[in-house]
């Protein structure tokens, strides 16, 4: 989720992997992918269109791909199609971005769906554009808490979630829950709490599977509303 603070990314936490910036024209791309590469020291590169992206390849392994997809040419209905496209399925697996994207546009809750990671827009710093990938980079989401929030709600609006009272968190549990929904990644709860990134992918699967939810988007509304 967004943060106000700016921060500069080590280039230690970006080892192996692979940037992309889709789109735009070429000046613009290039300037895009310097930006990058001085602040965060992350292997980029610029190509047209994501067909030119390839899907499989054996010295970039599966996930080490950041996209960063251009939108401002694109109408909504544009958009609608590429997120619903075949070229776009077949990159899902990688951490996909869209940037130069208009407000008015409203298409973060379809792109969620649809596997998007963050969201930078036409009238965003140049210091957002660093925050997110460091931000996605670190498995979480680039997006306001007012758009989370709505969306996690709208995916539940039929669903009923179980009473806490009616639960069997352990205290270990709850403690983990709370220090997600304060937007944390998996190395920082594991820093705060004192266990290892491990035991955090394991107290999260054992947590999703007790509140009936998929993913730590859905954990952080249920903490939100329950705790």
């Amino acid at each position: 989720m967004k943060n106000n603070t700016a921060r500069r990314c080590h280039e230690c936490a970006y080892r192996g992997r692979h940037i992309y910036v889709v789109g735009a024209s070429r000046f613009e791309r290039e300037m895009i992918a310097e930006y990058i590469n001085a602040n965060t020291g992350a292997m980029w590169f610029h190509v047209e269109s994501l067909e030119t992206i390839p899907v499989s390849n054996q010295n970039v392994p599966l996930g080490k791909k950041m996209i960063l997809v251009d939108t401002s040419m694109l109408t909504r209905d544009e958009l609608l199609q590429l997120l619903s496209s075949k070229v776009w399925e077949s990159h899902a697996h990688n951490l996909m971005a869209l940037f130069n994207l208009q407000h008015e546009h409203s298409i973060e809750k379809v792109a969620l769906k649809f596997g998007a990671r963050g969201f930078l827009y036409l009238d965003d710093h140049a210091e957002d554009l660093i925050n997110g990938i460091c931000t996605i980079n670190t498995g979480e989401i680039w997006i306001s808490r007012q758009i989370l929030s709505e969306y996690v709600q709208g995916s539940y609006i039929d669903n009923e979630w179980p009473e806490p009272d009616a639960l069997s968190l352990s205290e270990r549990e709850i403690e983990l829950l709370r220090v997600l929904a304060m937007g944390a990644s998996n190395d920082a709860i594991a820093n705060q709490m004192g266990i290892s990134p491990h035991t955090v992918k394991t107290h999260l699967y054992n947590i999703f599977h007790k509140i009936n939810v998929d993913n730590r988007l859905q954990a952080v509304l249920w903490a939100q509303e329950n705790l």
